[in-house]
């Protein structure tokens, strides 16, 4: 539950940091642009988000 939290909290804060840079926020002049690719791949590692979420309620609904 963690790892999903996490990886969305990161990437809507990404997200929100690319919309304050405007375009910067695309250029790799600034660091804004790298913290929203890593942001993604956090999201992607280890599966994506749905798995996570899929795994979670497998293990709830089994207890």
């Amino acid at each position: 539950m963690a790892k999903l939290w996490a990886s969305r909290t990161a990437v809507e804060v990404a997200i929100e940091a690319v919309q304050v840079f405007g375009g910067y926020g695309y250029t790799k002049e600034y660091p804004v642009e790298r913290f929203f690719r890593d942001a993604k791949v956090c999201e992607i590692y280890e599966g994506t988000s749905e798995i996570q979420r899929m795994v979670i309620s497998k293990q709830l609904l089994s207890d």
